[in-house]
Formats: C-alpha cells, sequence, structure tokens
C-alpha cells in the first residue's frame, strides 16, 4: 500500500466520514459476505416496525368509531402479530449484524493494530510522542462504542434514519409545511452544537488519552510482581492510592467540562421540540375542529409527527457520533500508516505504511495473522560483519541536543570491543543504532559496505544475537523464551546446549516441569520467578541459541556474583570466536580480553585502542581503570580481613 500525503513527521491528510464508513463496510463484508443480505434486510425491518405501532392506534379508533367490534379485534391481532414477527426478526437480525461489526473490529482492525505494534520500527513506538498516538489508536478499538466499531454502529443507524425520514416527511409535508420547517431548524441548530462539541473534544482528546495512560501505568505497576516489591518495603501504597485518586479526579474533571459542552445540543433540542408540539398540535385540532380530519387520522399524524421529529432528531446525534467516531478512527490511521524503514533489502518490496487500515494483505479474514518461518543458524549468513560508523549523529525525538555527535570509527570483521564510558555516555544509544532499532539523524552506518536499508532490516536484524540489560523473559515458557518459537519449531539440543553454556541447564532440569515450565504465572499456576542472575542466564541462553554472527551484550552480568561474573565472561570470550562483537560494561576489569576499547564521553569517541594501549596513554580510561580497580582492591582487602 502506497503512503499519501505523509510529511516527514509521518503525519497524514485525515481521512473524511465518508471514507471511513467505506474502509469499515468494506472490511465487514469482505470478512462476512453474508452481511450482502443480512444488512438491507435489517434496514427494511427497522423502518417499518415503527409504521406498524403508528398505524394500531389509528386502526383501533376507526374500527371503534365505526362499532365493529369483530374487524376492531381482527385488526388488533393482525398488527400485533405482525409487529412481533418483525420485531423479533429484527431483533435476531440485529444481533447477527452486531456480531459481524464486533468481530470484524477485533478480527480485522485489532490484528492490523497488534501486528503493526508488535512489527513496526522501535522508533515509531518509544518516543513519547508516538506513545501518545499509540494510545489514541489503542483507544479506537477498545471497544464497541469508539472508534472503528461506532463507525459502523452509526452508519447502520444513519442509514435507517434516512430511509424513514424520507417516509415519514412526506406525510409531513403533506399535512403543513412549517411543522417541516420547524422540524429542519431544530435540525440545523442541534448539528452546529454538536459540531462545536466535537471539535472541543478533538482539541481535548489527547488530554483524555493522557489520563487514561497514566491511570493505565499505575494500575500495570500495582498488579507487577516485581514493582510490587518495592511498593511494600518502601511503603509507596498511599502514594500510589493517592495518585490513582488523582487521575480519577482529573478524569472526572475532564469529563464534567465536555459533558456541559453537549448539554447545549440537549437545550436547544427541548425548546425546538416544544414549539414543534404546539405547532403541530394547533394544526391539527384545527382539521378535527372544522372537520377536514377525523379523529383517526389525528392519531395517526400524531404518530408521523412524533416519528419524524425523532428520526430528525436521531440523525443529528447519529450523524455527530458518527464525525466523532471518524476522527477516533483516524487516530488509528495515523497510527497504522507511521513510515516504516525498508525492511527487506535491495531485492524486496520497499518498507512503509504497507498496513494501514485497509491493509489486509496478510491478515487473513478470519482474524489469524500470517505467521513467518524462522530463519535458523544454519542459513544465517555465516561470515561476521564489518561495521563502519561515518560522520553519524543522533538526536532523539523532540530533543534539540544530540546524543551522538559525528561518530565515526570502525569495527572490523570478527573484531571483540568493549564500549565503556560514564553514564550519560551514549552508550545505550550506539547499541541502539547498531541493533537498527534506530536509524542515525545524519551520517551512515555501514555494515559489510552497505547501509542497514541496503541490506533490509529484518535481514540485517536476523543476523543480530543480543542481550539487553533492560530486557525481561515473556511469559512463556523456558523453551519459548530461549528459542523464541514455539515446541515444533525448536531445536532442542541446541536449546539445552545454549542453557548449559549459560550456567542454566541445571536449574531448568530440576523443575517438575523442566523446560516446558513457564515464566511466571501469568499463563500457569505453576510457573516460577527467577531471580536476577537466573534472569540474565536465560536472556543469554537466548542470545547463545540465535547463533547470529553479530553478538550484542549489554551489561549481560549486572545481577552476577563475581564468580558467575567470571564464568559468564569466559563463555562470552568462546562465544564470540568468529563472530563480530560488542561488549557494553561499565566494569572496566571485565573489557581487558576485548581486541580494542571505545571509551565513550558525551556522545563523541575519547580514547580507542587496547587495553594496553589506553592503559600506557594514561588517558580517561586509565583513570577511571585505576579507579575501580582501587575499589576492588579495598573490596578484596575487606573480605580478607
Amino acid at each position: 500500500m502506497k503512503i499519501k500525503n505523509v510529511s516527514v513527521e509521518g503525519s497524514l491528510k485525515k481521512n473524511s466520514v465518508i471514507k471511513n464508513i467505506g474502509i469499515t463496510l468494506r472490511a465487514w463484508f469482505k470478512r462476512y459476505p453474508s452481511a450482502w443480505l443480512l444488512f438491507p434486510l435489517y434496514l427494511i425491518l427497522r423502518i417499518i416496525s415503527p409504521f406498524v405501532t403508528t398505524l394500531i392506534p389509528s386502526f383501533a379508533i376507526r374500527s371503534i368509531s365505526a362499532g365493529n367490534v369483530r374487524n376492531f379485534v381482527i385488526l388488533i391481532v393482525i398488527a400485533l402479530l405482525v409487529f412481533w414477527i418483525m420485531n423479533g426478526a429484527s431483533n435476531i437480525l440485529g444481533t447477527f449484524v452486531q456480531v459481524q461489526r464486533t468481530y470484524t473490529r477485533l478480527g480485522h482492525f485489532t490484528s492490523l493494530f497488534y501486528h503493526k505494534t508488535v512489527t513496526t520500527d522501535y522508533e515509531n513506538i518509544e518516543p513519547q510522542k508516538k506513545q501518545k498516538l499509540l494510545g489514541k489508536a489503542s483507544n479506537a478499538i477498545n471497544g464497541n462504542f469508539v472508534g472503528v466499531e461506532k463507525v459502523m454502529t452509526e452508519t447502520t443507524e444513519l442509514a435507517v434514519i434516512l430511509f424513514g425520514i424520507l417516509s415519514y416527511g412526506t406525510a409531513v409535508l403533506v399535512l403543513d409545511w412549517r411543522i417541516l420547517l420547524v422540524t429542519l431548524a431544530m435540525f440545523v441548530e442541534d448539528v452546529a452544537l454538536r459540531t462545536y462539541a466535537i471539535k472541543y473534544s478533538d482539541a481535548h482528546r489527547e488530554e483524555s488519552s493522557e489520563i487514561w495512560r497514566k491511570k493505565n501505568y499505575i494500575k500495570q505497576k500495582s498488579f507487577n510482581v516485581s514493582a510490587g516489591k518495592d511498593i511494600r518495603i518502601y511503603q509507596l501504597g498511599k502514594w500510589f492510592n493517592s495518585l490513582f485518586v488523582g487521575i480519577i479526579k482529573a478524569r472526572a474533571k475532564f469529563e464534567k467540562k465536555q459533558q456541559l459542552v453537549w448539554f447545549y445540543p440537549t437545550l436547544s433540542g427541548m425548546f425546538f421540540n416544544f414549539a414543534r408540539n404546539i405547532l403541530a398540535y394547533a394544526i391539527l385540532i384545527k382539521k378535527v375542529l372544522d372537520g377536514s380530519m377525523d379523529i383517526a387520522t389525528f392519531t395517526l399524524y400524531l404518530g408521523l409527527l412524533e416519528g419524524f421529529t425523532n428520526w430528525i432528531y436521531t440523525l443529528s446525534q447519529r450523524f455527530n457520533d458518527l464525525r466523532r467516531a471518524s476522527h477516533e478512527f483516524n487516530d488509528l490511521h495515523d497510527y497504522l500508516n507511521l513510515p516504516e524503514r525498508n525492511k527487506t533489502g535491495e531485492n524486496g518490496v520497499k518498507g512503509g505504511a504497507d498496513r494501514g487500515v485497509e491493509g489486509d494483505d496478510k491478515i487473513k479474514t478470519g482474524g489469524e495473522t500470517e505467521v513467518a518461518v524462522k530463519t535458523d543458524s544454519e542459513t544465517r549468513n555465516a561470515q561476521p560483519p564489518a561495521i563502519t560508523f561515518r560522520d553519524v549523529s543522533f538526536a532523539y525525538p523532540d530533543v534539540e541536543k544530540s546524543t551522538i555527535n559525528n561518530l565515526s570509527f570502525e569495527i572490523k570483521a570478527g573484531e571483540k570491543i568493549a564500549l565503556v564510558g560514564n553514564n550519560g555516555a551514549g552508550k545505550t544509544t550506539v547499541v541502539k543504532l547498531l541493533t537498527g532499532l534506530y536509524h542515525q539523524t545524519s551520517g551512515d552506518i555501514l555494515v559489510n559496505g552497505k547501509t542497514i536499508d541496503q541490506i533490509g532490516l529484518e535481514n540485517y536484524q536476523d543476523n543480530i544475537s543480543v542481550l539487553f540489560q533492560d530486557t525481561n523473559p515473556m511469559a512463556f515458557t523456558v523453551l519459548e523464551n530461549v528459542s523464541s518459537a514455539e515446541e515444533a519449531e525448536t531445536n532442542k539440543e541446541r536449546m539445552w546446549k545454549s542453557l548449559e553454556t549459560a550456567g542454566l541447564k541445571e536449574k531448568i532440569e530440576s523443575l517438575p516441569q523442566k523446560e516446558e515450565t513457564f515464566i511466571t504465572q501469568n499463563f500457569s499456576p505453576d510457573g516460577i520467578l527467577l531471580s536476577g542472575g537466573e534472569t540474565q542466564k536465560l536472556l543469554f541462553a537466548k542470545a547463545i541459541y540465535k547463533n547470529g554472527n553479530f553478538l550484542i551484550l549489554d551489561e549481560p552480568t549486572s545481577a552476577l556474583d563475581p564468580i558467575a561474573e567470571s564464568k559468564i565472561y569466559e563463555e562470552y570470550n568462546n562465544l564470540a570466536e568468529g563472530k563480530t562483537a560488542v561488549f557494553i560494561s561499565h566494569r572496566l576489569a571485565s573489557t581487558k580480553f576485548c581486541d580494542r576499547i571505545m571509551f565513550l564521553e558525551n556522545g563523541r569517541i575519547e580514547e580507542f585502542g587496547s587495553h594496553e594501549e589506553l592503559m600506557k596513554k594514561g588517558g580517561k580510561y586509565k583513570e577511571m581503570f585505576d579507579i575501580q580497580s582501587q575499589y576492588y582492591r579495598d573490596e578484596n582487602k575487606a573480605e580478607e580481613e
């Protein structure tokens, strides 16, 4: 799917209400072909049913006035039977229609949303601005009465109303054009007031989204087992509760303003209804008194007027509800159409916003996503990559100051590099650029002489084994965590070898369900919680199993004891053989086995060389190394004493 009207920031031209109706109906009717029959049949029954109820009182009065009780009983029974059948059929069809709309939202649009969320570029979900857009897009698929499904619902209701207005409006026009004029004036006024209310809602929708985003964060942290320890030990319960109460108060204040804005259309409707009723009754009573209309016809016209007014009033309400839902739908549209980097390389399809709200090329109509076949290590590029940074600068979104400034260096194929520096030096940012999670602001990053986009982001990342410091295992089985695949796709021999290399095999073998044991109890009551050190070993086993030819370890031993740390370094050194490797650490004693050491400061390379070369140079690396060495000597001396 081509991207249209995309600016540099990735914002798109907003879809019109008509276009969004077309998108949702196409998705609905494609997923459920039976809707081509159910939808018009449902509309017909919804339009005729109120008319039948309007006729019944008129029939009753006419039959009673004629003194024909038998005909009266027959007509009433027939009318009630017809109404009962039509109303029952309408309710049954309405249930089918509702189910189809709901599962179109869940099976199509929600699938598109989650597919986008787990496959889109990392820079499309981490920055705060993108988080806000993500939150608004999520709201658009988050229920029956917002966004996507609301567009389908209101479209259905509007179709019923428009046909109802045409039929009822003709009868009202025949009676007296002045009643029609007052009713139309009510409609115009109502639309104007609701338009103002919608604009107000649009202007404050991000405020609403932010309130719910904060509420969800507090809620998630309250349920989080790891956070629960800090909450109790540091007695954060009252603070969390006050935060939650504050958010609820903010939401109540926001809703109060919203309700006040939406009260004005209601007040206007009350006034026009009163004026219309006075005029209608005056006209009808006059006709009865002058003998041009009998009581039965009087009753019929009262029902027609009431029905027409309801259609008109509901038209305004439904139309504006549709506009509001369409605006929410556009949030989803904007998110799904965020531009993407090239995922497949020079010979593949170029990346981009290829999965917009209409993008169902890979999402099956049953809601199932196609699963790509995982590339096994044997089919990956066996040659370790050479990495070149050429005048690379990077600034995070909405941040003026660059984190990385004109950074240039080269990592030779098969070379082991240690990336060190103080906190805030830019190490994490370099890792994000090396792994392709972010794209540089300027300059070039070359892998074997090609840019990552030329190689294809997915192809490049498929050759990387990485262990991030802040990553946690998924709440799946040990096997699935290590292999990143289901059991049928897992090489168990390699999985156990990876666990053994990482130092976790004995622990897993001691468990009753062994590798089938779930991490945490989210999916199984028999799940386990690993210690910090065990967690890092499990993640290390995951990196080992993937066996990429480019190895990146970000503080892999921060949660390990010294003995386990020493063993992991030995295994790391063995694992890095024949690979290009980058090792990030704040413990400089652990970097001596690397071929070269890059010392970063303020986003620039201050020193670059082997451990021996940097120690001889006597610069900042030696200064930091000596300070840390003194700390370890003092610590060891204290232990001996």
